[in-house]
């Protein structure tokens, strides 16, 4: 029997070959798209899957509130965290820090900039995260303070194919054997790094402060909770143990240190803290896309049961004349749910095919190894497995009971009760236009307000002038005897032609900012936390920044280890506001303390922006630095020849610091680079509307197809009456005209909320007018007519004599 329904269901399949063709590419197209999306929305939330007490491992991040402050958040906290909380809370079975570096490593003639890829970390961190050894192991590995241990990709860019193990890497003036190799992390771990450096060694060189310190907050700490703890009984009792900790500091400097403890599986998708590691995941952007991913499915869905039951009024007399001899609506309903496994098994083949062959290219898009995105997780596979199982179910269960419930009489006969079955199935099949059409609205106001946000930030006013600036960057520590080196080296640069001017800092815009510290007046005990910025006296002129207030730098004397000196500030905007000034005058002159020092306000600079526009000002302290602590130096060029430039800059850098490597990037694109994640989705969403316009699209051809074709007598009467060409063109087109505006009336609010809620994401985005969902409904409009007129035409000019021939 199962085999005579699929022999039918191919025959009808194959009758109907436009029709068919349409669901299965339709179908296809949607899948692939889907799947695309959900494989990739499964490897953003496996971070950290691999390790083996995932629920059991817990990062420690801290907010700070001052008082009449906003609450500051900081992914990193204190180094004496860890082994207090081991010490006070018996929960605790390990308690671990990270403490970043930055850096040249050497070995031999070979040397290499680790940008943030060195960590020293405590000895027991392989009993807490699941790192895999490939040479050595845990208990041969960080047994002396100078041992390290390396990735394999590590190893093989110091060491070749040489045995690494035992070899050494010189590092800020010291020797590390590597004493192990662990397998290259995977892609789907939120800490990535090539080398581990033993943490008792940091406590050697800080003369202990990195074990004993409740100030200095660059300390990344993880939990092992022993099994079983109650996690929310252990958070209330962070507050005490704040208390016991920072309590009189809390007490003289007015403000509330508040620790918490982020569950490991948190930390890429959900984690707003400042300071955070990089590469994190938007959870905004993930849940978007899911969204994104159930309405493209659902357009191809809604395709299959719109032709399907548009197609039953042609089937009704099938359906009559097998009741009559004898079919059950059991037997019917079968035959029908046959052909919608048929249909659909051919549109999963063919879509998970699609999927496959786009999979290196969407890899390629998105900035991701093809190998890190497959997978054969069979609960992965379950899962989608159901998703079509269910969809198939739905989508062929309406048409299936439709076309089985007609009754002989009403389906043998033309006439007698068939318009009120026809009429229903009419209102049912608008209500899925209209929420096709609605679908499709949402997606495309999505991707434009994505798209007009993306160019709003690219082209608002920062405030500082980044363009034609290279900066270079000294990633070496200089002591004081290289300070007529660093000034022979500025000088050197300067004579380089087309560089117009030469600026030195500790920091330039488009980073995050590292370094704060909390200042207050000198008459108040409440500190307030800002930013603190090196710079020379160039720096302002240089990138074009302004004073609200004040003068500039003026050789006013860096701070030194002389913690009597009186240092002279400029602070931003921001920073006077919390301060407690009034207007920018009133700062000038004001005596402040932080940073261990007593300081003269000389100037305020008006704010700008430091990041990216997703970030409100920071309150930003400028301070003049010593020429050897800076370590970005700042070019602005007038000349268009920059490989020249490029190259004389090199030349002087390697004959000034041989022991440095010659490092540099330009302002613009380095500042643009923050905005990577946010083109990145746009470009997704962009091209999965479009998508999903094809397969909404070809639905609607497909039904505007049929419905030309069923009324092509009644087009054909009207023209022998007299209706002209544009009578009949919108005869046809002004219902499906009505159903968008309907969408549209549905879509639009949606599309509000949704994006509302993502731009109250940034600091600083566009205003939502009415062309912003004005736009999408527009396009959606033009697209039916489009789709529509292209049969509707054909019908209209032809010729009226022909298509009542056969009446």
């Amino acid at each position: 029997m199962f085999k005579n329904y699929l022999k039918t269901a191919w025959r009808n399949l194959l009758k109907n070959k436009t029709f068919s063709t349409i669901n299965v590419l339709g179908l296809a197209i949607g899948i692939a798209a889907f799947l695309l999306i959900i494989n990739y929305l499964r490897f953003e939330y496996s971070f950290d899957d691999f390790n083996v007490n995932k629920d059991r491992i817990y990062r420690v991040p801290m907010i700070v509130t001052e008082t009449g402050g906003k609450p500051q958040t900081f992914a990193f906290t204190y180094p004496a965290l860890a082994p207090a909380m081991k010490k006070d809370f018996p929960e605790v079975q390990e308690a671990i820090r990270f403490r970043k570096q930055w850096g040249v490593v050497q070995h031999g003639d070979q040397k290499i900039i680790e940008d943030g890829m060195i960590y020293y970390v405590d000895p027991s961190v392989f009993n807490v995260f699941s790192f895999e050894f490939e040479r050595g192991s845990s208990a041969t590995a960080f047994t002396q303070l100078n041992d390290a241990i390396v990735t394999r990709s590590t190893a093989v860019k110091y060491f070749g194919k040489e045995d690494p193990i035992g070899k050494s890497l010189h590092y800020n003036d010291e020797d590390y054997v590597v004493k192990a190799v662990l397998k290259d992390l995977p892609a789907n771990c939120h800490l990535q790094f090539h080398i581990l450096l033993n943490y008792n060694k940091y406590i050697q060189i800080t003369k202990g402060a990195a074990n004993t310190s409740w100030g200095w907050s660059d300390f990344y700490t993880y939990l092992l909770l022993k099994p079983g703890t109650d996690v929310k009984a252990l958070q209330s009792k962070m507050p005490a143990f704040a208390q016991r900790y920072i309590g009189d500091d809390m007490k003289k400097n007015g403000y509330i240190n508040s620790f918490q403890l982020q569950p490991l599986k948190d930390i890429h998708t959900h984690s707003d803290y400042d300071y955070e590691m990089p590469g994190s995941g938007n959870l905004y952007y993930l849940k978007y896309l899911g969204i994104a991913a159930l309405l493209i499915l659902l357009i191809a869905l809604i395709n299959y049961v719109n032709l399907s039951t548009a197609r039953s009024l042609e089937r009704s007399k099938e359906v009559g004349v097998r009741k009559v001899v004898g079919a059950s609506k059991f037997q019917l309903v079968r035959q029908f749910l046959a052909e919608t496994f048929l249909m659909n098994l051919f549109g999963i083949v063919a879509g998970f095919l699609l999927f496959k062959w786009l999979l290196p290219e969407f890899s390629r898009l998105i900035n991701q190894n093809v190998i890190d995105l497959q997978t054969n997780s069979w609960q992965f596979w379950t899962f989608i497995f159901f998703i079509f199982l269910i969809s198939t179910l739905v989508a062929g269960f309406y048409p299936a009971f439709v076309l089985s419930s007609f009754q002989p009489m009403q389906t043998l006969k033309s006439a007698m009760g068939f318009g009120g079955i026809k009429r229903s199935r009419n209102i049912f099949r608008k209500s899925l236009v209209v929420l096709q059409f609605a679908a499709a609205i949402m997606l495309i106001g999505g991707a434009f307000g994505f798209y007009r946000q993306l160019t709003f930030m690219s082209n608002r006013d920062l405030g500082v002038n980044i363009k034609q600036t290279l900066v270079l960057r000294q990633t070496t520590n200089l002591d004081s005897s290289k300070i007529n080196t660093v000034e022979s080296f500025m000088n050197d640069l300067q004579s380089i032609p087309g560089v117009q001017t030469l600026t030195a800092s500790t920091d330039v815009p488009g980073n995050e900012v590292g370094g704060s510290s909390d200042f207050r007046l000198i008459t108040s005990n409440q500190g307030k936390r800002c930013r603190i910025f090196g710079i020379d006296e160039k720096f302002i002129p240089d990138y074009g920044l302004s004073l609200a207030a004040g003068r500039n730098f003026d050789k006013d004397k860096p701070a030194s280890n002389d913690t009597t000196q009186i240092v002279s500030l400029i602070i931003n905007e921001t920073a006077a506001k919390i301060l407690g000034f009034a207007t920018a005058n009133d700062a000038i002159n004001k005596m402040v303390h932080g940073a261990g020092y007593n300081c003269r306000i000389v100037g305020v600079m008006h704010d700008y922006h430091q990041q990216s526009l997703q970030y409100n000002y920071d309150p930003i302290v400028f301070y003049p630095e010593q020429l050897r602590n800076m370590s970005s130096y700042s070019l602005k060029l007038s000349t268009s020849d920059l490989q020249q430039v490029l190259a004389q800059t090199k030349q002087i850098w390697n004959k000034r610091f041989p022991q440095s490597p010659f490092e540099f990037f330009f302002l613009d694109d380095h500042f643009n680079e923050q905005y990577k994640n946010d083109k990145l989705f746009s470009t997704i969403l962009w091209w999965f509307t479009v998508l999903a316009i094809i397969v909404a699209s070809l639905g609607l051809f497909g039904l505007s197809l049929y419905t030309v074709t069923k009324r092509t007598k009644e087009i054909s009467l009207r023209k022998v009456l007299g209706a002209t060409v544009l009578q009949i063109l919108t005869l046809i087109t002004k219902d499906y005209i009505k159903l968008v505006l309907v969408a549209g009336l549905i879509a639009i609010p949606a599309a509000y909320f949704l994006l509302k809620n993502w731009l109250n994401d940034y600091a600083f985005h566009i205003e939502m007018g009415a062309w912003l969902f004005l736009f999408p409904l527009l396009l959606i409009t033009a697209i039916t007519l489009i789709t529509v007129l292209y049969q509707s035409i054909k019908a209209a000019i032809a010729s009226p004599v022909k298509n009542l021939r056969t009446e």
